[in-house]
């Protein structure tokens, strides 16, 4: 299960969904860990992570297409050439359609280089890398002889603590056992912050108490650090572009659909919702991609993560791929647009009165406030009635107070989404907690909704080979 979706996970993700709704299901304590990092969001960034449960948090897209080799056109299928690598062993990935993929056609791009710090020692064993998406294959062995947890995997630039913007999930979970442990972290940039040659690859790791379950710093914590040197030139050997221009309109309301970029690491589709529309459009309902084969069963390759639109409408969904097996035909299938009123998008709340003054279809109820040091968290509850149509996520970018002045979210923690199942009717009943900066703020406070339940439903096809 992955965990950080919409503006992870808006509707994780994988995680995200992060989640990418960004929403643990039935393991919470995991979840939080092992999907979206609400605190990898850095900058004007968003993005929705899908996963089994869905995984929620964001920040907005700015679309840069040059270093990949935007707007050429497919030549040969040089992604279909046998790539330089031995393949990785160790890790089981044969769930994982993309880095299975990747690694027969020897496209992981081995590393073996090792940190240890107090009693825990990280290994870094390969890379996949592509335009927008890095994965990380990494070991870690603790030799403390009691649990452990893995508070944070951050990328930063080499030589300084500044952390590159992105979003992640990470598969194989947050607890550590004694001994080693296999994981696996995925991180999606957009394009306005391309994948650099070198990259630090930072992880945190603390004894487990219950003081680290929902912390992602510890005073008892060991930080393992190393120098990754990514092989960008082969992978943009094996990276083409597909112009795609198909406009898609269901109801009046438009979407372009601009071009597709198939690479190892995945397939990315870049889109624009129109300015002019007159609902809020937030791209397609339950996107994924038909991989079709002569002969073979047909793939469903699906969209662990969405940067969604930013001030200009551009966005990305990635999707995962297999390319380079050569399949016949690859066509993104949707079953529908994301659509609401634009008036319905703010949530107005008064802490003091512990009230939700205003809300989409008025169906956000205020669940509690409370304050710390370090925080203070707002908690918001709706009941998910249309769960297959997405989840509520809130702007990142912060929120206004009653007398207009906009404020930023905590920093380290940001905002997720719990969602768990209600008895008897079938739905979910679904919790934001937005983490806000230790102050007293006039009231009322007024949230931006990034994304909430609502879809005009009609297959969409677009082939991309």
């Amino acid at each position: 299960m992955f965990e950080k979706e919409e503006r992870l996970l808006a509707e994780m993700k994988h995680e995200t969904e992060k989640e990418s709704m960004m929403v643990p299901d039935e393991a919470l304590d995991s979840a939080i860990r092992s999907g979206i990092r609400a605190g990898e969001r850095r900058g004007k960034k968003r993005y929705r992570l899908r996963a089994a449960s869905a995984v929620v948090i964001a920040a907005a897209a700015v679309l840069l297409l040059t270093l990949w080799g935007g707007g050429s056109t497919p030549g040969p299928s040089p992604q279909l050439a046998q790539g330089l690598y031995p393949p990785l062993t160790g890790f089981d990935i044969a769930g994982d359609i993309t880095a299975s993929t990747a690694n027969r056609h020897g496209l992981i791009q081995p590393v073996n280089q090792s940190k240890s710090s107090g009693e825990y020692t990280v290994t870094v064993q390969g890379v996949l890398t592509g335009p927008q998406r890095l994965q990380v294959f990494y070991t870690i062995e603790n030799h403390s002889g009691r649990k452990a947890m893995v508070l944070r995997e951050e990328l930063k630039q080499p030589g300084s603590d500044y952390k590159l913007s992105y979003g992640s999930s990470t598969g194989g979970g947050s607890f550590l056992e004694t001994g080693m442990s296999t994981k696996q972290v995925n991180y999606y940039f957009d394009e306005s912050t391309p994948i650099p040659e070198s990259v630090t690859f930072a992880v945190a790791v603390a004894p487990y108490s219950t003081n680290t379950v929902y912390s992602r710093k510890s005073p008892d914590e060991e930080v393992m650090e190393m120098d990754l040197s990514l092989d960008l030139e082969t992978m943009r050997r094996f990276t083409s572009t597909v112009p795609l221009n198909r406009v898609i309109e269901i109801q009046g309301q438009t979407m372009t659909l601009k071009e597709a970029v198939l690479s190892p690491s995945g397939i990315t589709v870049k889109a624009n919702i129109s300015r002019e529309n007159s609902m809020k459009v937030s791209g397609l309902f339950q996107p994924y991609i038909e991989s079709s084969k002569e002969g073979s069963s047909a793939v469903q390759l699906g969209n662990p993560l969405t940067w969604m639109p930013g001030a200009q409408g551009d966005m990305t969904y990635f999707f995962e791929s297999d390319a380079l097996d050569q399949p016949d035909t690859l066509v993104l299938k949707a079953g529908g647009m994301q659509a609401v009123n634009q008036e319905e998008m703010q949530i107005v709340v008064d802490v003091k009165q512990k009230k939700v003054l205003s809300s989409p279809e008025d169906r956000i109820q205020f669940g509690d406030y409370t304050k710390s040091k370090d925080k203070y968290t707002l908690s918001l509850k709706y009941e998910e009635r249309d769960f297959n149509h997405g989840a509520v996520s809130i702007d990142s970018l912060g929120f206004t107070d009653g007398k207009g002045k906009r404020h930023a979210f905590n920093e380290a923690e940001g905002s997720r989404t719990n969602a768990e199942s209600t008895a008897g009717n079938g739905y979910r009943r679904t919790t934001l907690y937005l983490y806000l900066e230790p102050e007293d703020y006039p009231q009322p406070l007024t949230f931006d909704v990034s994304s909430f339940p609502g879809v005009i439903e009609q297959a969409i096809e677009v082939p991309i080979q």
